[in-house]
């Protein structure tokens, strides 16, 4: 038994089908047409495109056949397409890639199908073709196939030219996916139109690119669709430690062949590592990975229905799996062109051989809300936060190059103050290695690496709330013991929340309520909005105050509407949302007594279930400690009274507000004025800057008369009047101030 040879490449293997594709055209050129069985194509008389030039082409070529040469001709294309078949398998056995023996094999095409594209393709390589096209078409201007040839020229008998036309029909593989549009060639340059059966019929330039090896992606697409080849596990990035999605991925890994088509949707935050579960699943199912951007996709219906085929045609072409990423979504938001994609993903997997569809977005979508196909099964999996151990290994993993430079401590301290993605963490650590080449250092130190995890925050939360920039420390915060203490050991808590919740086990106890939750109550001027400023820049997070005009609405519904999107942005920073004046939020819920008490409480309740769901820190301060809602008390972690200053807390932020470069006075008496001025810190900063500008505006040393002169101008604005007896040692300051 003689073994075929294998070809070297596909443009071997195309070449060897042109070659029955010419030797037919010279048999019909010879017989003139007489072919009993398909009573084929009388080659046109007194065109331009003449026989002997034909005959003549490449140094005149072909032996002349005899008249019943045709019937002679089938049996020898049938044994030479035999031939053909066992050289593919052999090379494709050997691992030589065969475009046109993939796309038959993907698309399950017919031997007849087959013969098309080879027709098809004849005239996208060589320009002779399109004479041999024009003269039997028996018009010059045709020069490409057209549906009489291509059934007259490819049937081995004529019953088979109904087969034939079932092939090109609308719903058939060819003129799905292959062909360009039907109408795109119609009437060319506004001649008369021609009978269906001469209409021609071009491959699109997706196929054509394809079968050619010239385009790895359909470059139409290229600014939507990006591409992930199949890979061995070991050459792909980790995944987090004992990763429950990617177990229960296997599945669909190990059957790649399911009795209906997977739908799998991944939600999450961005950069956990929802695609990199899906190249590894791609990958091991020997798929590529098509990712496409949702936002990416033109708003105008038409040209996004284009765009749906060529991104279905590609996938199919491929072998690939299709992954629609959605990002920045909002929850029971609308998936724009729904019904279209429907239709587009309905047609992928009836024509694809391996069909897998996925989608990713940041927020849970319901299978309603989803464009799937019938026939498909959803999967659904939610990709978290990592764990702490698992955010620490991917540290370590990307400063694995420079991990003699740091303490072996560093990584767990990042991770658990932290709660960054894997992406997250790989942006982090490539930013900060940028901020030290910077300076002309080749690892980034501590600083650079804070520096870099601050900048990973990526959300809208400006959008609703005012952002405030920590810039005081605990040196400013002039506090009694005891709550003073209670801050510190917030703090403490958050930052050792991983050892307690993960390490230790706690949180397999605790489903939720895992945050930190603060309510700050005291007179107005106490500290309040200071201490969540500290605690901030204590953490190295952001300091949000909520805006409640922003929040609060009159329709019903919306309110909660806004707060959801509040605390979802949230989610994605890690941000601190500082509720001031919280009470106006989380007031005791009252009795019913109309339609306002009703959803007033329905607010209070979504808000109390949203601040105990949130993973992060949350601070509310309230003047009313008293009007707080009981449930709402419950729920804080932390209870922290600020009382109103003494005469010693007084004196301490009277120095703590003055700057050690200010010019003072020698008669300035800050004990003294701490033990008259009966007022919260608040108003001392007040005082302190009027003193100030006062004593810029005489270009003098900050004295004792400008420390009264603003006392007065505060107390005069808290309603309360400055007697002069109070102020008897210093009569001298008092009778310049009032005269």
């Amino acid at each position: 038994m003689v073994h075929p040879e294998p070809y070297r490449n596909g443009q071997e293997h195309l070449e060897d089908e042109f070659g029955w594709l010419e030797a037919g055209f010279r048999v019909l050129l010879e017989i003139g047409g007489g072919n009993p069985h398909a009573n084929p194509l009388i080659g046109s008389k007194g065109l331009i495109v003449t026989a002997d030039e034909l005959r003549d082409w490449e140094n005149g070529g072909e032996e002349n056949h005899p008249a019943d040469g045709w019937i002679q001709y089938i049996e020898d294309r049938r044994n030479r397409e035999r031939s053909i078949a066992a050289s593919a398998e052999a090379s494709m056995g050997a691992g030589i890639t065969l475009p046109l023996s993939q796309l038959c094999s993907r698309l399950r095409l017919t031997v007849w199908e087959r013969r098309f594209l080879v027709l098809s393709l004849a005239a996208e390589c060589n320009r002779k073709y399109e004479k041999w096209f024009a003269y039997f078409n028996d018009d010059v201007t045709c020069r490409a196939p057209t549906p009489d040839l291509a059934y007259r020229f490819l049937c081995d008998r004529v019953d088979e030219q109904a087969r034939a036309r079932q092939y090109l029909s609308k719903g058939g593989a060819i003129r799905s996916l292959l062909l360009e549009p039907e109408d795109k060639y119609a009437n060319a340059g506004g001649g008369p139109v021609r009978p269906k059966l001469k209409t021609t019929l071009r491959l699109d330039e997706r196929t054509t690119s394809f079968l050619l090896q010239t385009e790895t992606l359909d470059a139409r697409i290229s600014d939507t669709t990006a591409t992930f080849e199949p890979q061995a596990a070991a050459d792909l990035p980790m995944l987090p430690p004992g990763d429950s999605i990617s177990a229960s991925l296997k599945g669909l890994e190990s059957n790649p062949n399911l009795a209906s088509v997977p739908f799998l949707h991944l939600s999450g935050p961005i950069g956990g590592g929802k695609r990199l579960r899906l190249h590894h699943l791609a990958s091991a199912r020997g798929q590529r990975l098509l990712v496409v951007s949702m936002r990416s996709i033109p708003t105008d219906s038409e040209r996004a229905e284009t765009t749906m085929l060529r991104i279905v045609r590609e996938a199919i072409l491929t072998d690939g799996a299709i992954c629609l990423a959605e990002e920045h979504a909002l929850a029971g938001s609308a998936i724009p062109h729904l019904e279209q994609w429907k239709a587009a993903l309905e047609t992928y997997c009836r024509f694809a051989r391996r069909p897998l569809v996925c989608w990713t977005s940041n927020v849970k979508r319901q299978p309603s809300e989803l464009p799937l196909p019938e026939e498909a099964t959803w999967f659904y999996g939610e990709v978290g936060v990592p764990d702490a151990g698992a955010r620490e290994a991917f540290w370590t993993v990307e400063a694995l190059d420079a991990a003699g430079e740091y303490p072996e401590s560093l990584w767990r301290e990042l991770a658990d103050k932290y709660r960054f993605t894997p992406g997250q963490i790989g942006k982090a650590w490539r930013q900060a290695e940028a901020l030290a080449l910077s300076r002309g250092d080749r690892y980034p130190n501590r600083n650079d690496l804070e520096t870099a995890c601050r900048g990973q925050f990526r959300h809208r939360l400006a959008q609703l709330a005012d952002r405030i920039v920590p810039a005081r420390s605990w040196e400013d915060l002039i506090l009694s013991e005891e709550p003073q203490s209670l801050l510190k050991e917030a703090c403490s808590r958050f930052l050792h929340r991983e050892t307690v919740y993960q390490r230790w086990g706690f949180g397999r106890k605790l489903p939720y309520g895992k945050g930190l939750s603060m309510l700050f109550s005291g007179p107005p001027g106490t500290g309040k909005t200071m201490a969540a400023e500290i605690i901030a820049g204590e953490l190295g997070l952001e300091l949000y105050r909520i805006d409640l005009s922003r929040i609060v609405s009159k329709y019903i519904g919306e309110t909660e509407q806004r707060l959801s999107e509040l605390f979802s942005e949230a989610e994605n920073s890690g941000a601190i949302l500082f509720f001031d004046e919280g009470d106006a939020l989380f007031g005791k819920r009252t009795e019913v007594k109309d339609a306002h008490d009703k959803y007033a409480n329905l607010e209070a309740a979504y808000l109390l279930q949203r601040i105990e769901a949130y993973d992060g820190v949350t601070v509310l301060a309230t003047n009313l400690l008293q009007n707080m809602d009981e449930a709402l008390l419950r729920r804080m972690s932390f209870v922290v009274k600020f009382p109103f200053p003494g005469s010693a807390e007084r004196e301490h932020i009277f120095r703590a507000h003055l700057p050690p470069v200010a010019p003072l006075a020698d008669n300035l008496d800050l004990a003294f004025l701490a033990s008259r001025l009966d007022v919260s810190g608040g108003h001392i900063k007040n005082i302190v800057l009027a003193a100030a500008f006062l004593a810029a505006a005489e270009s003098k040393p900050i004295g004792m008369a400008h420390f009264v002169r603003a006392a007065r101008q505060e107390l005069r604005k808290m309603g309360k009047i400055l007697v002069k007896e109070t102020f008897a040692p210093y009569l001298d300051e008092i009778n310049e101030t009032f005269g």
